[in-house]
């Protein structure tokens, strides 16, 4: 190709000198070759002082030499990300920049506006690095594509590399000579400040594997969205910037401005690991009572000794302090690998929330090195609404040199920086509690993957309740595992305790990356040292020459459990309450669906009147809920001021959200994991104050037909958990049931590891109905791996990343709708804002929630902050027995449209929310159902042909 030679600083006045745009959100109004100089000064900062230090020596690794190479290449790339602006295709859209641009040899056709579409600027931009590579270095092809798919991506999206292999092709849009020879000028411009050349000895010495390729390209991305911004770089005049600066590898001084005024908190240096744990327990968590106890203290020393980074596996019973040793160890990790943060993930909202208070107590005693501060965020759909998150200190940026009176030097502050409280930013905090969806989107196909990789790697990733993963979000899981080894970041997996062949996944998952990673054979993983029954507690770790378990010895019987059947029947629940309680005392029911918890609810009312019974379940109003549980909380948490007679009926949220105490249980049948966990809730905290009828802990299974040969478990539980699962948990607790008591801990693997070994033989009498429901088990695993398959980043062993978002699911939001149907399923539930509206048609915020009554504006008029803070409160989920006939999900949809509150979508927290428009008497109909809100039994939906 003809190589034109071009005036850069006449081409620069000419092109660029008067008031070029060019789009990056938010628009501004500057010089292409500053924005380009500026993100690459921004990258090098990053590099130098932001980024973690187990990210800094995985690009160190990449390039082959050391880190300031590593921090060459990071400015190269980050300065030639946007090169694709300079042509045809994107010059195009200003016809009197066009005009000024054809009056220095910079043509366009009359066909560019119309097709330029056709060639988005990132590619274009890939495009022109390939050609200067390829004109100006060695590099093979392989390597270059490398290097490409990172420019190609920074737009959060890699296309296919057929999209830049034929955009030389399209001269009308990537331009022709004149065009090429200022954007090789560009790139020479960016080799050059990067204090790189052709001859640069790097070139021969690049790896650059699939996962530093990733963080490199987040890394770009990062450093472009704070380039882009106007808080950071204010706009000058465009005279100011009519001349291209001089050539330097150092920042310039507005980059150095702008850095400054930014204040990203610094990186966090763990400390080192003490020799005593004891001690260090001691200082971390003082409100603990007792010492550290075996299974703590393994955890711990595990986590010194082991290969770093590496997986850290603990089972251990509920209620154990398994999250204690988690943030020990991720302490002792940090230190180890250089991690610049922990990442605590939890299945839901709710355990989300209860989390963020306990990690931030642990925060305020854990050293912040060099840096003055910690950086803590909350990141979920609804964290804006956590007062603990949000309400102090003050939202503001934190000098980081005026620290708060009376502090000694260490404190929190909840997303200190402000820069990062933007869509995707918050996660990029050194310490992050967040749902365990922040995890799974890491390997969805979804834009801005490497934002999501980028969050996670820099820290070390503690996932708490992995058991609570289905076999959908557990393929995700597996991915994200897979590529967090890759990576070289560490991982805690925290479980009361884990099917073999679920822990033998993630531990072979993580172990294929951590061997890529290194090197190593990745086709040789061997696990079988984790099948069957390990030992309980069990703590996994990776191993030199395979997975490491550490078991325990003697450990004590903490509970005997005496398990019964109870016959499916309100007036046998009552009568069994009635009896235990005679004395006083806490009991707990729970239900596998929320319309039985709240028929039992109704039914025990009358029997032991409404100040007695509480209901917990998931169709409160937020707001509702949120003061359900503290109600819980305060009176069944460990220091909870017990009421004399207490009845809690709830669903699943008993079992993972809060951490509580009852003297007795009744539960539905249920996958017998999960039947622990709710015994968990039995005799949790030592009392020696409980009634005589339930001072021995007795925990009775009830929700299905136990008349019958093979039980036959209720429907709803059925639709719920499938009913091989179900069968398989009473028959490995059918001895229980039959009169020998259950022993905690000792019983709680066994039980799991019998009901989910594959092959399970069927109890005698029961062969048809085994065979026949394993068949549909086996059939609803594979669909869902399959279903899951579908839009599953590949594994970080490609050579390029080049198509890893094509037929992706493209801009969604972890805690969107949208994103949590991508990584979980049966997700189909629709999210409703309640609004209450009078007789005569004034729409209000319901009069039972705070703020209740506050008037509303007309539909399409924006609210205020205040207005929609207090009604991003009062949403719930609809049943999911509304949306789940044929067609009823779009109906549902459709009717809540004909309500729609436009002007909703300027708030963000409220942005693409549907509103559920209840009258003073908070009932309306709905797609066949009647709807009503009570505050006692939360949202009831009842066929119209069942109303009375």
């Amino acid at each position: 190709m003809q190589r034109v030679d071009v005036d850069v600083d006449e081409m620069s006045r000419a092109a660029w000198g008067k008031s070029w745009p060019y789009a990056t959100p938010p628009t501004h109004w500057a010089p292409l070759w500053r924005h380009l100089d500026e993100t690459a000064d921004v990258a090098g900062l990053l590099v130098d002082e932001w980024l973690a230090d187990d990210i800094r020596r995985l690009l160190t690794d990449a390039t082959g030499a050391d880190l300031a190479d590593a921090r060459r290449l990071v400015r190269f790339l980050a300065g030639v990300h946007d090169v694709g602006k300079a042509s045809p295709a994107f010059a195009c859209q200003v016809a009197l920049l066009s005009d000024r641009m054809r009056a220095v040899g910079l043509r366009t056709s009359p066909a560019t506006l119309n097709e330029r579409t056709a060639l988005r600027h990132e590619i274009a931009g890939a495009a022109a690095l390939e050609r200067w590579l390829a004109t100006r270095t060695s590099l093979a092809p392989r390597m270059r594509r490398r290097l490409t798919a990172v420019v190609a991506g920074h737009h959060g999206a890699y296309a296919s590399f057929s999209a830049v292999r034929d955009a030389p092709n399209r001269d009308h849009l990537i331009g022709d000579a004149p065009w090429l020879a200022l954007q090789d000028a560009l790139v020479d411009r960016a080799a050059a400040r990067a204090g790189i050349t052709p001859a640069w000895p790097g070139w021969d010495l690049l790896r650059l594997p699939g996962p530093a390729a990733m963080l490199l390209t987040g890394v770009v991305v990062m450093a472009d969205w704070i380039a882009s911004a106007d808080t950071s770089f204010p706009l000058d005049p465009v005279d100011v910037v009519a001349e291209p600066a001089p050539v330097t590898t150092s920042p310039s001084p507005r980059s150095l401005r702008a850095w400054r005024r930014l204040q990203l908190s610094p990186r966090w240096t763990a400390p080192a690991s003490h020799d005593d744990p004891a001690a260090t327990f001691a200082a971390r968590f003082p409100g603990v009572a007792g010492a550290l106890h075996p299974v703590q203290r393994a955890v711990v020393d595990t986590a010194r000794t082991m290969p770093a980074p590496g997986l850290l596996v603990v089972e251990a019973p509920m209620g154990s302090g398994k999250t204690e040793a988690a943030l020990l160890a991720a302490e002792v990790l940090a230190h180890r690998t250089g991690a610049g943060g922990v990442f605590v993930a939890l299945p839901t909202q709710a355990t989300t929330d209860a989390m963020y208070g306990r990690v931030r107590d642990w925060l305020t005693r854990v050293p912040a090195g060099d840096a003055a501060q910690h950086s803590l965020a909350l990141v979920h759909g609804k964290a804006a609404l956590n007062d603990d998150a949000t309400g102090l200190p003050p939202l503001r940026v934190v000098n980081l040199h005026d620290k708060p009176e009376g502090s000694d030097g260490r404190y929190v502050v909840p997303a200190a920086d402000l820069w990062m409280r933007g869509r995707k930013r918050t996660a990029l905090a050194s310490f992050v509690v967040g749902t365990i969806d922040q995890v799974l989107f890491a390997s969805l196909m979804a834009r801005h993957v490497m934002m999501r990789q980028l969050a996670l790697a820099s820290k070390v990733v503690v996932i708490d309740e992995v058991h609570a993963a289905d076999t959908y979000m557990g393929t995700y899981l597996e991915r994200a595992v897979e590529w967090l080894g890759a990576c070289g970041t560490p991982v805690v997996l925290l479980s009361a305790t884990l099917p073999a062949a679920r822990r033998a996944e993630l531990y072979g998952a993580y172990e294929t990356g951590r061997r890529l990673r290194l090197g190593l054979d990745v086709d040789d993983v061997d696990t079988s040292a984790l099948d069957g029954d390990i030992g309980y507690p069990a703590v996994v770790a990776t191993g030199a020459d395979g997975p490491c378990v550490v078991r325990f010895a003697d450990v004590p019987t903490t509970a005997q459990v005496q398990v019964s059947r109870l016959d499916d029947d309100l007036d046998a629940l009552g009568d069994l309450l009635a009896e235990a309680l005679r004395d006083g005392g806490c009991a707990a029911v729970i239900r596998n669906t929320v319309a039985r918890a709240q028929e039992a609810a109704r039914y025990l009312e009358t029997r032991f009147g409404p100040d007695v019974v509480t209901v917990a379940h998931a169709q409160f109003l937020a707001t509702d809920r949120r003061a359900n549980d503290l109600r819980l909380l305060a009176e069944l948490g460990r220091d909870g001021a017990r009421p004399a007679l207490r009845i809690v009926v709830g669903t699943q949220v008993l079992e993972q959200s809060l951490d509580i105490d009852v003297d007795l249980m009744v539960t539905d049948l249920a996958p017998v994991d999960l039947v622990l966990q709710r015994v968990g809730r039995l005799h949790r905290h030592r009392r020696p104050d409980r009634p005589a009828p339930v001072a021995a802990p007795r925990c009775y299974v009830t929700g299905a037909d136990w008349t019958r040969h093979v039980p036959q478990p209720v429907r709803g539980s059925v639709f719920v958990y499938g009913r091989y699962a179900l069968l398989a948990s009473a028959a490995v607790l059918g001895p229980h049931l039959d009169g020998e008591p259950v022993r905690l801990p000792h019983d709680i693997a066994r039980l799991v590891q019998a009901a989910y070994a594959p092959g399970t033989p069927a109890p005698t009498g029961w062969e048809e109905a085994w065979a026949t429901a394993a068949v549909q088990a086996e059939h609803d695993e594979a669909g869902r791996r399959k279903r899951a398959g579908d839009f599953l980043l590949s594994p970080p062993s490609g050579n390029d990343l080049y198509g890893a978002s094509v037929a992706g699911v493209g801009d969604v939001d972890e805690d969107s709708p949208q994103g949590q149907a991508c990584v979980r399923e049966g997700t189909d539930s629709i999210e409703v804002v309640v609004v209450q509206r009078s007789a005569g048609g004034a729409d209000r915020v319901p009069d039972w929630a705070p703020g209740g009554g506050t008037a509303l504006p007309f539909p399409h008029v924006p609210l205020e902050d205040d207005v929609a803070r207090l009604l991003g409160r009062c949403t719930l989920r609809l049943p999911a027995r509304m949306t789940l006939r044929a067609g009823s999900f779009d109906r549902v949809v459709r009717q809540l449209e004909d309500e729609r509150f436009d002007g909703w979508d300027a708030s963000p927290l409220l942005k693409g929310q549907l509103g559920l428009v209840l009258d003073d008497s908070r009932c309306a109909r709905l797609d066949g159902f009647d709807l009503h809100y009570d505050q006692q039994y939360g949202l009831t939906a009842t066929p119209v042909e069942a109303s009375p």
